[in-house]
């Protein structure tokens, strides 16, 4: 199995400008549209409400899709309003006191929190984060945060391809959000991965991977 990780606007290398909603999804779909589509798409929390959105505006591109600690979005506008605002003083605080420090403080926080992870692990953790920029992540979370994003949990049902939503079960409002998706999706399903939180992709990754390669081996997430 071939698999492609592209960095989203505002992380890693990526250079797409203006770092906002509808060019994300454009570019994501000029991606998808190399590849001989429909192709499976996946994506982990923000990454996986990105895929949510490009499934919903490019269903042709996509044969399966799965959604790993991830939303349809904030359906209330004044909660809306309110989580652009928190993101907003995130990325004042992300530019003010440069990327290391941001990075320390979010490594030892409740949702990328690594501490419980062995050394080995966290180092491989870390190494990758560090090919982000202060400047660039403080833009994602401007352009590509729920606060901008448009509540799409009224769209779910548009999605006639095999869906599987992923949580930790430690994860408990992302679970939630998780099996409300799978449950409007027509073709959807979801799974708790037991002893995970938000991170299951670095808290159970075997467990994650089995699970993943099973539903897109055949569309199941069991044996």
């Amino acid at each position: 199995m071939r698999i492609l990780a592209p960095d989203l606007p505002g992380h890693g290398a990526t250079r797409v400008e203006p770092v906002d909603i509808p060019t994300t999804i454009a570019a994501l779909g000029r991606f998808l549209s190399g590849f001989e589509p429909p192709v499976p798409l996946m994506g982990y929390s923000q990454g996986g409400r990105i895929a949510l959105l490009t499934a919903i505006e490019h269903p042709d591109l996509v044969d399966r899709l799965v959604l790993v600690s991830s939303s349809p979005g904030i359906p209330d506008a004044a909660a809306r309003r309110a989580r652009r605002s928190h993101d907003e003083t995130l990325a004042d605080r992300i530019e003010a006191i440069g990327f290391a420090a941001f990075l320390d403080e979010w490594l030892t926080g409740p949702v990328a929190g690594t501490a419980h992870l062995d050394e080995g692990l966290r180092h491989r953790d870390r190494t990758v984060r560090e090919e982000n920029t202060a400047d660039g992540l403080a833009s994602a979370l401007r352009g590509l945060g729920q606060g901008v994003q448009p509540y799409v949990g009224d769209r779910i049902s548009e999605l006639h391809m095999p869906v599987l939503t992923v949580s930790g079960a430690d994860d408990t409002a992302y679970s939630l959000l998780a099996s409300g998706m799978a449950a409007e999706a027509p073709n959807g399903r979801h799974v708790r991965i037991p002893g995970a939180g938000h991170n299951v992709i670095l808290d159970r990754p075997d467990e994650v991977r089995r699970v993943v390669s099973k539903f897109l081996a055949d569309g199941s997430t069991t044996g």
